[in-house]
């Protein structure tokens, strides 16, 4: 995990992108000096397929496991912005998984998709040995990080044809996400249609919004009270749809600040965010045998 050699990316799309981008490193690099980390484990044999563990001071056993996705419209970003979030979620206590994917355009939704179930498996399958429980994994994300672990959470059938138990995702925190992939079909700006370009066509399966009303799990979603506006119309439309059905076990909190500050708001341990985090996290029933 050297932050001082990451590969260029192209630039960011969205204005204010490119200051959060310099701010979560920034952020990121103060964690790592002083958290225990374990860097850069493969989970694929590309430069992109790799995560990063951040664990408790004091080694523990049986926590519950944040797997999260970075941002970055799918075509940039690494699993070094994410960093930052991590004191909120090891204070709880529980193991924070920062994991990076391939980015289109060299690779296609589907793909970006694969990895993301790829980084999954392998949390799940070595979890144990840093005091993690793969009983109680859950995934997160930041606005294209947040779609990826939402499609995750609402698509079982992804887990299980990749071998790993349908139920394998207990709970889910996107984040500014985009829940709604239709406005690529009719892209309305510049970033829309570079977005179309470098995903690929047949993106209404990929859309969360589609699977949202069998959700089966907890779901904590969050978005800025100065998000975009499409962002806030899609989290609000989906906290509606998730929320209409029996039992469903929804919150949702409106953040203040725009798409990029309010997420660093919610990497304030103790804010409403962890809170909310630490009530779903520490209520997830334990793997071990009764």
């Amino acid at each position: 995990m050297s932050l001082a050699d990451l590969p260029e990316l192209p630039p960011l799309l969205h204005a204010g992108a490119a200051d959060y981008a310099r701010r979560a490193l920034e952020r990121t690099r103060e964690v790592i000096g002083r958290c225990r980390t374990v860097p850069d484990q493969a989970y694929g044999f590309d430069y992109w397929q790799k995560v990063d563990l951040y664990l408790p001071d004091a080694p523990l056993s049986s926590l519950p496991v944040l797997v999260y996705f970075h941002g970055g419209a799918w075509m940039n970003g690494y699993k070094e912005w994410m960093g930052y979030m991590a004191p909120a979620v090891l204070a709880l206590p529980a193991i924070f998984v920062s994991a990076s994917y391939r980015l289109a355009p060299s690779v296609r939704m589907p793909q970006i998709v694969d990895d993301c179930i790829a980084a999954l498996r392998w949390t799940h399958g070595r979890i144990a040995a840093h005091g993690g429980d793969p009983a109680r994994l859950c995934v997160g994300g930041h606005s294209a990080g947040g779609h990826l672990a939402a499609l995750l959470a609402l698509r079982p059938e992804l887990a299980a044809r990749a071998g790993l138990p349908a139920d394998v995702i207990k709970a889910c925190f996107p984040s500014s996400a985009p829940l709604d992939l239709d406005f690529l079909d009719q892209p309305a700006s510049p970033a829309d249609h570079r977005m179309r370009d470098a995903l690929g066509p047949g993106l209404d399966e990929w859309s969360p919004m589609r699977f949202a009303a069998a959700c089966p799990i907890p779901f904590h979603v969050a978005w800025g009270e100065h998000d975009f506006p499409r962002t806030r119309t899609q989290n609000e439309a989906f906290v509606r749809l998730l929320a209409a059905r029996p039992g469903a076990r929804v919150s949702w909190q409106v953040v203040p600040g725009d798409h990029f500050t309010s997420h660093e708001s919610c990497a304030e341990p103790g804010g409403e965010w962890s809170r909310a985090a630490g009530r779903i996290l520490s209520n997830l029933p334990t793997g071990k045998p009764q």
